[in-house]
């Protein structure tokens, strides 16, 4: 869907687009690190720091993860790795994916959210009301020197009320 409906139309060149391609790996632990290594040659970035991207686009479930990760894994608690593997309920089940060390050193995190199927979730993120709700993946997105976008369709901003954390960054 990235390729046709961004990469190919800006006529961005395939040796600049890097999918992570852990389904092809027998070993994803091992695919995880492989792709680390690419991230870190192509950003040049030392192997104590983390990559700044200029740009993450991101998504949500239902459940609150984002990337591939998800609500209770280790993968939401890693602090050392730039990539690793994520545990989803559904299948795909093993996965790859940016940590949030990676994603918060962003310089732009755009989460671009659409349907009425997500509104709960949305208002959980945007607006919490516990603190359950501030440690849910997509609730610790939260760049350190960068712009933290959110781009919802009508549907998917249906039940936010407006009330949003004046300590927050995100908007």
């Amino acid at each position: 869907l990235a390729d046709e409906t961004l990469f190919r139309p800006l006529d961005i060149p395939s040796h600049r687009i890097h999918p992570m391609a852990c389904e092809h790996e027998a070993n994803a632990d091992i695919a995880a690190r492989d792709y680390e290594r690419l991230l870190r040659t192509v950003s040049k970035t030392p192997p104590e720091g983390w990559p700044a991207l200029d740009l993450v686009m991101l998504g949500i479930g239902e459940d609150g993860h984002t990337a591939s990760l998800f609500p209770g894994t280790n993968a939401v608690q890693e602090r050392r790795r730039c990539v690793t593997v994520g545990y989803a309920p559904s299948d795909p089940r093993t996965r790859l994916t940016l940590t949030l060390g990676v994603i918060n050193q962003a310089t732009v995190v755009l989460f671009l959210v659409t349907g009425a199927a997500k509104a709960g979730i949305v208002k959980t993120i945007l607006e919490p009301q516990q603190e359950v709700d501030r440690l849910l993946p997509a609730a610790l997105v939260r760049p350190e020197g960068g712009r933290l976008i959110w781009l919802l369709d009508p549907p998917a901003a249906a039940q936010l009320t407006g009330h949003l954390e004046s300590n927050s960054p995100r908007y």
